[in-house]
């Protein structure tokens, strides 16, 4: 998932169609009605026009990860979940935890990461799932203690369903920066990722596991250890196979000497799909949807300069009908689906699409031509790009063809749905057109 920066702004925002939580031992309190789309909203796909903004009642200065339903916005921020109208600004409920416990969402602010709400569907509802690690500091004879949760919240009324613990194996432990993350939710089974310590917490070493649990029995099914997960799609896992003396820098995952796989997994059991045979010295693994993931890779040793490339999720190789003008056209490049038939890839000063079918090269544009000037990329959605121009304000592209498809008053935008989008500082515009 690609987490843009707005310049002078704390507050990072990303677009999804599915949704993740947060949570903690408690106060899930109702402050308003069901969540689905306000009956005298007017939808607009993709929205093209946008009326006068509405602040949302939250903290704008803390981080957070953001997902739309419909008129709702759903904040996780480190300590909770919180639900907004998104045409009054006003808030509908909220989910809190006991002192001790985190989603993980300053960690992924950290590493550049995000994981927005996931929504899954189950029994007729809809849940919003979130994972947390929850820290008891020990007392007298009594020994530190940390676990992990998953837990699933009413989306209509916040009231907590159920929580699953994930259990940590032996000579392990969850530190502060577990960063417990939903990668996912597909056919019944949640896949959820934990960054791991050594259990006596000494040096720099870390790995990860990864669960996969029942939405029905609310138990866990598989677990994974050295494994973790960064996307799933169509019931293929994909993440990072590690080493015992593995690590984690500013952004990806590291090996002195090497070790590192990238490997796909069964989201039913998590056997091994698929397993790419590089020995890798550095990884970075990122969900990109339409069934591609991309992956920046270190090989040989990793000092040497990452390279990027975009694969397919099903079989970990170049994607169906990929050439060598459509790699070139997205190296080194950040990239969107935007859930309908286009990935929208950013550069430094590029911007290109692919067809999400066909793999290939859309149209492309780069500060190499005089006529055009290349947007910042905000996000995209429902074949539209929205971005903005320095000195020429924001600016919507037709993501199939690249065109200039008409421009709009204000906002920096990092989430859109059919009735509206969300800028960074938590301002939420309404679709007019």
């Amino acid at each position: 998932m690609r987490v843009a920066h707005r310049p002078a702004a704390s507050l990072v925002l990303a677009a999804a169609a599915t949704m993740t939580l947060l949570a903690g031992c408690s106060s899930g309190s109702p402050e308003g009605g069901g969540q689905g789309p306000d009956p005298s909203a007017k939808a607009y796909d993709p929205p093209r026009k946008f009326g006068k903004g509405v602040k949302l009642s939250a903290d704008e200065n803390a981080n957070a990860e953001v997902a739309l339903r419909g008129t709702v916005a759903y904040l996780l921020n480190d300590d909770g979940l919180e639900a907004y109208n998104t045409r009054t600004g006003s808030k509908l409920w909220t989910v809190s935890g006991p002192d001790g416990m985190s989603t993980g969402v300053e960690e992924r602010f950290r590493l550049k990461d995000d994981a927005p709400p996931v929504l899954a569907q189950q029994g007729g509802r809809t849940f919003a799932l979130f994972a947390y690690q929850d820290y008891t500091p020990g007392s007298g004879t009594t020994a530190d203690e940390s676990s992990a949760h998953l837990r699933a919240v009413d989306a209509d009324t916040g009231k907590v369903s159920w929580t699953a613990e994930l259990p940590v194996p032996a000579g392990k432990s969850f530190g502060d920066d577990s960063t417990p993350t939903v990668v996912g939710a597909e056919s019944g089974t949640a896949v959820v990722s934990v960054r791991t310590t050594p259990e006596d917490g000494s040096g720099e070493t870390r790995s990860a596991i990864t669960y996969g649990v029942d939405l029905n029995d609310h138990q866990v099914k598989w677990r994974q250890d050295d494994f973790g997960a960064a996307a799933l799609e169509s019931g293929t896992v994909v993440g990072a196979q590690l080493p015992d003396a593995a690590q984690i820098d500013s952004e990806r995952w590291f090996a002195d000497d090497g070790g590192i796989s990238i490997v796909g997994r069964s989201a039913s059991d998590g056997a091994v799909r698929w397993k790419d045979s590089r020995n890798l010295y550095g990884l970075k693994i990122e969900r990109v949807g339409a069934g591609l993931f991309s992956a920046e890779v270190s090989v040989e040793f990793k000092e040497n300069p990452s390279d990027f490339e975009l694969l397919d999720t099903g079989t970990g190789k170049l994607p169906p009908g990929m050439t060598k003008d459509s790699t070139a056209a997205i190296l080194g490049l950040d990239c969107v689906y935007d859930q309908r038939s286009v990935v929208v890839c950013e550069g430094e000063g590029s911007l290109a699409a692919l067809d999400a079918r066909t793999h290939k090269v859309l149209w492309r544009m780069s500060d190499d031509d005089p006529a055009r000037k290349v947007p910042t990329f905000l996000t995209a959605w429902h074949g539209a790009v929205y971005g903005h121009v320095a000195g020429n304000g924001y600016v919507i592209l037709d993501a199939s063809t690249g065109k200039d498809r008409g421009t709009y008053d204000e906002g920096f935008l990092r989430a859109v749905n059919e009735y509206g989008g969300l800028d960074q500082d938590l301002t939420v515009y309404p679709a007019t057109g």
